[in-house]
């Protein structure tokens, strides 16, 4: 015997708390790549390898301590769990977000956060290659679309026509390295997905971003650059950003998100987080962008619409 939908009465009302949550990853994800270039800039000198584990060991364990103190310590993983936590994360934080935090140095925060705002794209372009899987005739104009899209972003600096984009003479340099952090942080995301149905995703991140912060300060340790000299108030408060809000509070509300609302409400991140981005860039550090590399925002997320309607 089967119940009609009118039988099950209305669905249960969203919180407004879930609304403040999709708001916050709105704001705090758009944000994180300003926060970088601000942490990055001066006037104390910090290397980025110094900027990444240092903000990993802060973000991991105070992750670790607000989910020890909301669900209690964790059952004890198997060694396959915490070696694709521990992969996932290296390809994650020390790949993705390591190799996009040291294009920062020579490329505009809206610059990096249009370019990141593809990782949608590669994913779904991994996940058809590992899968093995023909594409539909949508999912592969979509992606096509995505690609000139990135490459009207790119344009600019590839002709030289904006300089101030990416600084003269590291144009290739950043742009391998902008998208070989969306691929790195995509191929994590996928590895990581066996992990969601076994170990709760706070813990999850927690394992993965601490792994990293040791990884991380290894390689800082063989740099042996000096520590930084007197941070500016704006660099404390860039990197507090980074470490509670980008890292701690943005997952938790993410999560939240995920609870909350349908899948598809829960990718309107991929969509709005570039516009926060370019927005906060120009409102904050004065960044200017050309009007193709608007007009290439607007075609990636245009593919990024087309290609997501294949998961819903």
């Amino acid at each position: 015997m089967t119940s009609s939908v009118a039988d099950r009465g209305p669905a249960p009302a969203i919180p407004l708390s879930a609304y403040i949550h999709l708001v916050i990853i709105y704001v705090v994800w758009g944000g994180s790549y300003l926060a970088v270039k601000v942490s990055l800039s001066g006037p104390a000198a910090i290397t980025v390898l110094q900027l990444q584990s240092s903000r990993l060991w802060c973000a991991s364990l105070l992750l670790g301590a607000v989910t020890l103190a909301r669900y209690g310590w964790p059952p004890l993983p198997n060694r396959r769990d915490l070696a694709l936590c521990a992969v996932s994360g290296l390809f994650m934080w020390m790949g993705g977000n390591g190799l996009a935090t040291l294009a920062a140095r020579h490329a505009s925060s809206s610059f990096i956060v249009m370019m990141m705002g593809a990782i949608p794209l590669w994913a779904c372009l991994l996940d058809l290659i590992i899968g093995r899987t023909i594409p539909s005739l949508r999912v592969v104009l979509g992606i096509l679309l995505g690609l000139a899209g990135l490459f009207l972003v790119v344009s600019p600096a590839l002709l030289e026509t904006h300089r101030a984009i990416i600084e003269p003479g590291y144009t290739g340099f950043t742009i391998l390295l902008v998208v070989a952090a969306g691929l790195s942080w995509s191929l994590g995301t996928i590895i990581q997905r066996p992990l969601m149905r076994r170990i709760r995703p706070d813990w999850a991140a927690s394992f993965q971003m601490f792994v990293s912060a040791i990884v991380l300060s290894s390689l800082a340790l063989y740099e042996s650059a000096p520590l930084p000299v007197d941070p500016s108030t704006r660099q404390w408060l860039a990197f507090g950003f980074l470490t509670v809000f980008a890292s701690v509070i943005g997952l938790s509300s993410y999560l939240k998100v995920l609870t909350s609302f349908s899948p598809v409400v829960a990718s309107t991140f991929a969509y709005v987080n570039p516009i926060v981005g370019v927005l906060l860039g120009w409102m904050i550090l004065g960044e200017e962008l050309s009007a193709v590399s608007l007009l290439g925002l607007a075609v990636v997320l245009a593919s990024i619409a087309i290609v997501l309607r294949r998961r819903r």
